[in-house]
């Protein structure tokens, strides 16, 4: 079902300094493939009978292959949908849904991100390709404040200046000290980016 990638030649539109096994996801053949990540992504996919994915910034249609580099761009699990090609599943009893975004996106190229909040531009370049993040990559370096706060009563949940442990942490549920109210509080829609090609979510 999923097919063996060719050659690597679609990664050479990337800085040359970027074209290694540590920014892109290679095989290791001490597991003989058989990772558990690998089988997650493959064994989610083949239940929904596609060998393919979009990303979830220019909806570009992603071919995913046997082994790793799985894909041109990368994967990740949020606990909101980002849009209609993310595929629910359940991770350690947690609803989640599997997206991807393109190399293209990542790097800048085809769709650029700035926070609508505070402009910051939003740098997905230094994500490893080909792999999945088990956390929401859009979630876990918040820019300012006011991705910090409750999604009820927008109190701020943790105070800027305080940093949680790791990227994970801010895909993870938490309850608001102000109102109580427990939810993936950083985890914001897409539509709090502005997108620099001017189009709507």
């Amino acid at each position: 079902m999923f097919a063996r990638r060719p050659d690597f030649s679609s990664f050479n539109a990337l800085p040359r300094h970027k074209i290694n096994s540590y920014h892109i996801k290679m095989e290791d053949d001490g597991l003989h493939g058989n990772d558990d990540t690998r089988c997650f992504i493959l064994s989610t996919l083949a239940a929904q009978r596609t060998s393919r994915t979009a990303c979830v910034l220019c909806h570009q249609a992603l071919l995913v292959f046997d082994r790793y580099p799985l894909l041109d761009g990368t994967f990740f699990l949020t606990p909101i949908q980002h849009a209609k090609a993310a595929i629910p599943v359940r991770v350690e009893g947690r609803q989640q849904y599997l997206a991807a975004v393109c190399m293209g996106c990542l790097e800048g190229w085809s769709v650029s991100l700035r926070c609508a909040y505070c402009s910051a531009r939003w740098n997905g370049s230094a994500l490893i390709l080909g792999t999945m993040y088990s956390f929401d990559i859009f979630a876990a370096m918040p820019c300012c404040e006011s991705r910090l706060k409750c999604s009820k009563c927008e109190a701020v949940v943790i105070p800027p200046d305080q940093r949680l442990s790791f990227f994970s942490d801010y895909s993870r549920t938490h309850a608001c000290p102000s109102c109580g109210h427990v939810d993936h509080h950083f985890v914001k829609p897409l539509s709090s980016f502005i997108r620099d090609d001017k189009q709507s979510w």
